[in-house]
């Protein structure tokens, strides 16, 4: 105490000297309780103190050795007091041991905590190397001090009058504690939040506290999925989503017991609290292996009993069967994978084989995808949702959630609970298991020949039919013998025309047509498309061998084929009862045969026998831009000058589709699986299925039927199913992208804080990151000039707002100009994650403008 407080202190000490010993008795007592848990600004922890949080006394927090070989690494850290052998929760400097055999815990006067490798510096001597600080500071209030307290919950705060500056549980390491918030970012003091991401790192190994190789957090998109990542991006395990009881991946018991709580404010976003519900010690840690488990410690043996972990299983395993296929884990924990119904295997022999990354497609597709009605849902209990789900704010039921899936062709599940909302899924389903217990039910939409109760509906009407057509032969059986003459001249005259019948067919079946059509060219110049037999179709394809399958499209297979004379072809057999349609079929005859240009697919002839529907392309050895640009194998064959060659002809054949064919045409699934390559690596585009043509005076269509995929369509396609010419523009401007970073356009929804690709794209170019897009295989060897400028221009490709995005003429001349000025393009608000998506459109009387609105928020993107 300072001046008259001393003078004080001495005269009521000489008035009454047992009044002294017990004042300096309680002095000794508080000093010691602050020494026990406190640590003083301006103050040192040494290698041979600690700190014990009170009044409890669970917590310890210290220098430690973990590898008892290497007794002079010491790591400050947090553990738990009285427990063997020693827990460690928290770990400082885990990337930076201590070396010295003095290091030390500094707590500066602005609230900074030091781990210093020695003691600090006296006057005149070198400073001790700094090998971890909290990187927070700020000046105490007046009057006031900080200290640093650890708590009997395991917490290490740096504290003052004003509150909490600094605490380690917004900086976590490998280990959840009763208390923990879990959350996106790290918290931080109220209204002042952190800009840092909340993961909970394994530790390198057993005895190695360094970062390692898993991760545990929170969708960055705000789904509310936790997830663990392997090696920074790749998805290892997935929670599932939130129920508002537990987690849809997650057995329902162990979870209650953990008290997991759920809540969303505006400091922190959608957050978990963990509370431990009983008096025993509990913990969740994320194992070196990747292993998510919860301990508990028995109160007879003060040891650590295991209480749940996962993954448990290989079907646990994030998408372990690929996409549209679930996994039913053995007794001994071995995945076996099962296509769902009405899909079946992408790759039969890899399949067959064991190997089930790549998953399983439709078939028979959609009603929708075949211009037909029918479709239905069916119900799939006790399986885990899949991943990439959206949030359909706006819809407020069970039945207006199911019709929101079924009058869109992109949707291929949905689920309602009065907890989740309205949840919906693109076509493509991915990491679904089995589950024993807990689990909601998934409405998987069908056509209507895979539905249960239509198979009876079809049966009986087939019944109807027969019998009807039955009763009919039988009446004309009665009228041919009661005419019995007629029934022989009759007989005499198919007699006498059968061999002309006979000629005719044989020949139709050996020898193909022809049917000829004007070029799309202004000088009407005359072609011809060849009509080929199926017999000599078969043949081609060796009856449709798998060994010639060259991959599925979206409508049926793909062969290869060779023709007599020894010419290769591509041989597209759609569906016989469930495939593209007629009307698609008419739609890609007649525009591919009339459209003729160096940078689209060149259609030679068809087939249209019995059930089939058969188009006939020219070959294209290198197949299609994406088993380059996405197969770690051959990404290095695509230098930057290569794909920028992509780039160019990609845009010259869109300039040919939209502005030098007499009738515009829109493509609308413009992707990297449908840009074929030549043996030259010259783009081809391909697919016209979903094309559709405008007149000279229309700007835009409305279509009741979306098709496309997602990631690619334009937000006015998307939500409101309007298209133009601009809808491609848009697909193109992804389509850049994935061919400058390397990745797909849907890699980005588990690792990145954007929807998709174009909105991260924009965050890194606003923020002068742009050079990171770049693939690292062509990063050092690429005019970097030239690719930022074609992720600019790609920016403005991506834009909201149709009108906003530029012609495709306008994109060439972007291309070719390098000196052209560019105009800066707006932020994708309608691409940012965890944001709604929202059309404020209204439905209005001109249908060609609009067909009513609808709107989505995607929690996790996927």
């Amino acid at each position: 105490m300072r001046g008259g407080g001393v003078f004080r202190f001495s005269s009521m000490a000489s008035s009454s000297p047992r009044l002294l010993a017990l004042l300096l008795a309680w002095l000794c007592a508080v000093a010691t309780a602050e020494a026990a848990d406190t640590l003083r600004q301006g103050k040192l922890l040494s290698a041979a103190d600690t700190l014990v949080s009170s009044p409890d006394g669970v917590f310890e927090v210290g220098f430690f050795p973990p590898d008892l070989k290497q007794p002079s690494r010491l790591y400050l850290g947090v553990w738990y007091r009285g427990i063997t052998p020693r827990t460690v929760v928290w770990v400082a400097n885990r990337a930076a041991p201590a070396t010295s055999a003095a290091p030390s815990l500094a707590l500066t006067d602005a609230g900074e905590l030091q781990v210093l490798d020695g003691a600090p510096a006296a006057n005149g001597t070198a400073a001790p190397p700094l090998l971890w600080s909290s990187n927070v500071s700020r000046a105490a209030p007046r009057g006031g001090y900080y200290s640093a307290v650890i708590m009997d919950s395991g917490s290490l705060q740096v504290r003052s009058d004003d509150g909490v500056l600094w605490d380690s549980f917004w900086h976590p390491t490998d280990t959840i504690l009763s208390g923990m918030q879990i959350a996106v970012r790290s918290p931080g003091p109220p209204g002042r939040g952190t800009a840092e991401r909340m993961l909970f790192t394994s530790w390198a190994s057993e005895t190695d506290p360094a970062p390692g190789r898993y991760a545990l957090g929170l969708d960055p998109s705000g789904s509310g999925q936790a997830y663990i990542w392997r090696d920074g991006n790749d998805i290892y395990w997935r929670s599932g989503q939130w129920t508002g009881v537990n987690f849809i991946g997650i057995p329902w018991r162990p979870l209650y017991l953990s008290g997991y709580t759920y809540s969303n404010d505006r400091d922190l976003g959608p957050h978990y609290t963990y509370t431990a519900t009983n008096s025993s010690l509990q913990r969740f840690v994320v194992l070196p292996n990747g292993t998510d488990i919860c301990y508990m410690v028995k109160n007879s043996s003060q040891q650590w009993e295991t209480v749940w972990f996962q993954p448990s299983n290989e079907c646990e395993y994030y998408a372990a069967c690929g996409p549209n296929a679930q996994c039913i884990a053995g007794q001994d924990g071995k995945a076996k994978c099962t296509c769902l119904k009405g899909f079946q295997p992408k790759l039969w022999g890899q399949w067959n084989a064991g190997n089930w990354s790549e998953g399983c497609t439709r078939n028979p597709p959609l009603g929708c995808q075949v211009n037909k009605s029918g479709d239905g849902f069916l119900p799939i209990g006790n399986i885990k949702w899949p991943d990439l789900s959206y949030w359909m704010s706006t819809v407020a039921d069970e039945p207006g959630c199911k019709n929101a899936c079924l009058n869109n062709c992109s949707c291929g599940a949905y689920v309602h609970t009065t907890t989740t909302g309205c949840l919906v899924w693109g076509n493509e389903l991915i990491d679904m298991h089995e589950l024993s217990t807990g689990a909601y039910t998934l409405n998987l939409k069908l056509p209507a020949s895979e539905l249960p109760g239509e198979r009876f509906a079809v049966w009986k009407i087939a019944t109807i039919i027969s019998g009807v057509v039955i009763f009919i032969l039988v009446a004309c059986l009665v009228l041919w013998w009661k005419r019995g003459k007629n029934i022989k001249v009759h007989r005499s005259w198919r007699s006498r025309h059968s061999s002309t019948w006979s000629q005719q067919n044989s020949a139709m079946l050996d020898i193909s047509q022809s049917i000829r059509f004007d070029d799309e060219v202004e000088d009407g110049k005359s072609h011809e498309l060849k009509v080929y037999s199926l017999d000599r179709i078969k043949a081609a394809t060796c009856n449709f061998s798998d060994s010639n399958k060259l991959g599925e499209g979206g409508f049926g297979p793909v062969y290869m084929g060779t023709l007599p004379g020894g010419e290769e072809v591509a041989v597209k057999r759609l569906c016989r009862n469930s495939g593209q349609g007629l009307e698609e079929f008419k739609n890609e005859v007649i525009l591919i045969a009339k459209l003729q240009h160096r940078n689209l697919v060149r259609l030679l002839g068809c087939c249209i026998q019995r059930d089939e529907k058969i188009l006939v392309y020219e070959y294209m050895p290198n197949k299609s831009l994406d088993a380059f640009l996405f197969n770690p194998e051959k990404q290095g064959l695509l230098d930057w000058s290569k794909r920028f060659d992509i780039i160019e002809g990609i845009a010259r054949g869109l300039l040919y589709l939209h502005r030098d064919s007499r009738l515009r045409v829109v493509h609308r699934d413009l992707k990297a699986s449908n840009i074929l390559l030549d043996a030259d690596m010259n783009p081809k585009i391909s697919d016209f299925g979903m094309a559709r043509m405008f007149g000279g005076d229309q700007n835009q269509f409305n279509t009741n039927r979306v098709v496309g995929t997602f990631g690619y369509m334009s937000p006015e396609y998307a939500m409101e199913g309007i298209f133009s010419v601009k809808s491609d523009v848009y697909s193109f401007g992804v389509l850049i992208l994935e061919i400058i970073t390397g990745k797909r356009a849907v890699s980005f929804h588990y690792h990145q804080d954007s929807l998709n690709i174009a909105g991260y794209a924009w965050r890194q170019w606003n923020e002068d990151k742009a050079t990171e897009l770049i693939d690292p295989l062509i990063r050092t060897s690429c005019s970097v000039r030239q690719v930022l400028r074609c992720i600019h221009i790609s920016l403005l490709c991506v834009q909201d707002h149709a009108d906003e995005r530029p012609d495709i003429p306008t994109v060439i001349k972007m291309l070719s100009n390098d000196s052209m000025s560019l105009p800066n393009p707006r932020p994708p608000t309608l691409m940012l994650r965890g944001r709604e998506i929202e059309s404020s459109r209204s439905s209005e009387k001109d249908q060609s403008h609009s067909i009513g609105t609808v709107s989505m928020t995607q929690l996790h993107g996927r």
